[in-house]
């Protein structure tokens, strides 16, 4: 018996000797769908849901360090929403833009 475990497929030497391993990756969703998806979140996130995601925030954090921070500075966490959201929607209109090039 060999040492070599049995779902480890015995690697085939190439024309230069050395031995090549075929990779098999996840195919990556299209850019219009990771574009979509982008925005979709962003929605999530959005100045206008701005109570509500501190709302929630507030209550998922309450008992943490970070829970104290959002309560004590509320402007400021709002500027970071805001600033999390304009990038998300810019990279998400982005990917929808490159895909149709």
């Amino acid at each position: 018996m060999s040492s070599r475990s049995i779902a480890e497929p015995a690697a085939t030497p190439n024309a230069r000797g050395s031995s090549d391993r075929c990779e098999v990756r996840a195919a990556e969703p299209p850019r219009q769908a990771r574009g979509l998806a982008w925005v979709a979140g962003a929605f999530v996130i959005c100045p206008c849901h701005l109570p509500i995601t501190l709302a929630v925030g507030a209550a998922l954090l309450g008992s943490t360090a970070a829970g104290v921070a959002l309560r004590a500075h509320p402007i400021v966490a709002g500027l970071l929403i805001t600033i999390a959201w304009a990038l998300a929607t810019w990279h998400g209109f982005r990917l929808m833009g490159g895909a149709r090039r």
